[in-house]
């Protein structure tokens, strides 16, 4: 089936004629090409190589949309990474988890790996909180060890709180501090263990959402915006 034309517009023929090898680059929000070690999507120059695929089952407008309308004349990865000085490439995470702050792009894979540095830390998700001042600004919800904040008063929980702020300061810097820090006995997953950060971004931000099909464990979704509605009191 040749799709030239129509899916690889800048291939002049069948898509047999492609060359093969990856010619991959790291683009900004407005598809230009960032320096080296700077954070962006991973796009792969079109045409692809051999044996890539074609299209979706039955779905060709689909994957057109999907890979190939963002970035023209590329496929887009949907991964975020770098490129570094010596031409590696770094995947650090996927483009969704990915939040502009005060200019930065940063990866909330970043700021969960430093959060869980914190010696009292189980887990956390940090997500983007749409803010008209800053953009989007991290929120964590975070999963203490023991007990949780059961039992503590609010100076220690704010104690706590501003100690997992130091560690984003001392790990990835001052201006990717968190907006705020929301304690959660369980953070919602699928049946494979994947934190939906999707939806739980949705849930912070007053968009709607639909009930995953895959969630683990559907009532963990009403405890999030129960705990989101109480630290929301916090800002007024």
């Amino acid at each position: 089936m040749d799709y030239a034309g129509k899916i690889f517009p800048t291939l002049p023929g069948s898509v047999t004629k492609a060359l093969p090898g990856y010619d991959v680059k790291i683009f900004d929000e407005a598809n230009h090409e960032v320096k080296a070690n700077e954070l962006g999507k991973v796009v792969i120059k079109m045409p692809m190589p051999p044996s890539f695929m074609l299209t979706l089952w039955g779905n060709d407008a689909a994957f057109i949309d999907k890979y190939l309308t963002e970035t023209p004349g590329y496929y887009t990865t949907g991964d975020a990474g770098v490129l570094d000085e010596r031409g590696y490439l770094h995947i650090m995470t996927r483009v969704d988890d990915v939040i502009n702050t005060c200019g930065h792009r940063i990866s909330t894979g970043r700021l969960e790996e430093a959060v869980n540095e914190h010696s009292l830390v189980v887990e956390s998700a940090v997500v983007g909180y749409d803010e008209d001042l800053r953009g989007e600004c991290p929120l964590a919800y975070v999963i203490l060890r023991g007990k949780g904040v059961e039992g503590m008063d609010i100076k220690e929980v704010n104690k706590i709180s501003s100690s997992i702020n130091d560690q984003i300061r001392k790990d990835v810097g001052a201006f990717c501090r968190l907006i705020g820090v929301i304690f959660v006995e369980k953070l919602p997953k699928t049946r494979s263990g994947k934190i939906l950060r999707g939806t739980i971004r949705k849930i912070c931000n007053d968009n709607p959402y639909v009930m995953p099909a895959t969630i683990d464990d559907p009532a963990v979704l009403e405890q999030i915006k129960v705990a989101t509605a109480e630290w929301k009191k916090t800002l007024k």
